[in-house]
């Protein structure tokens, strides 16, 4: 190797010429090479996975309330009371004992509803509804309708 001053005497494309060429770094590839990041994208896409299936599930296991959520809103405009206490009743015998739904009627089954729905708003009773003149006592089978689909939507087994 040539010392300090020698090299200062010469001319830069002198000290160009003595440069070893650069080698080119290889490429990085795509796919990462390790297992440990096969192992994560594996437990990544499993998650998913599991998340994307568990919605279908839960929503498998909701489909009754679509199914009445679809049934109320195909009421004529002159539909019964009775009708969407009806419906309601069917989907309440899906998810609690037999015994303790079944047999409710009038108040009773009014006080079940709203009961396990407590953050709506109460549901009338449904015998009065049917029982007196509905259009005289300011019956609003609209909001009937949507109190139906707000405690389909939102009441709670666990109470």
């Amino acid at each position: 190797m040539e010392s300090q001053e020698e090299l200062q005497k010469l001319e830069l494309y002198q000290l160009y010429d003595r440069m070893e060429p650069l080698v080119a770094a290889s490429p990085v590839a795509k796919i990462p090479e390790g297992p440990g990041w096969w192992v994560l994208l594996a437990l990544i896409l499993g998650i998913i996975a599991i998340a994307i299936g568990w919605k279908f599930y839960r929503r498998y296991q909701n489909r009754y309330r679509y199914y009445a959520i679809t049934e109320i809103n195909s009421l004529p405009e002159d539909f019964s009371p009775w009708q969407v206490s009806a419906i309601l009743k069917r989907c309440a015998l899906t998810e609690f004992p037999r015994q303790q739904v079944a047999s409710l009627t009038g108040s009773h089954w009014t006080e079940f509803l709203n009961r396990h729905y407590p953050n709506g708003p109460d549901l009338p009773d449904f015998n009065q509804l049917q029982k007196g003149n509905p259009e005289k006592e300011g019956f609003d089978r609209l909001q009937l309708k949507q109190q139906a689909i707000d405690w389909l939507t939102g009441f709670k087994v666990a109470l």
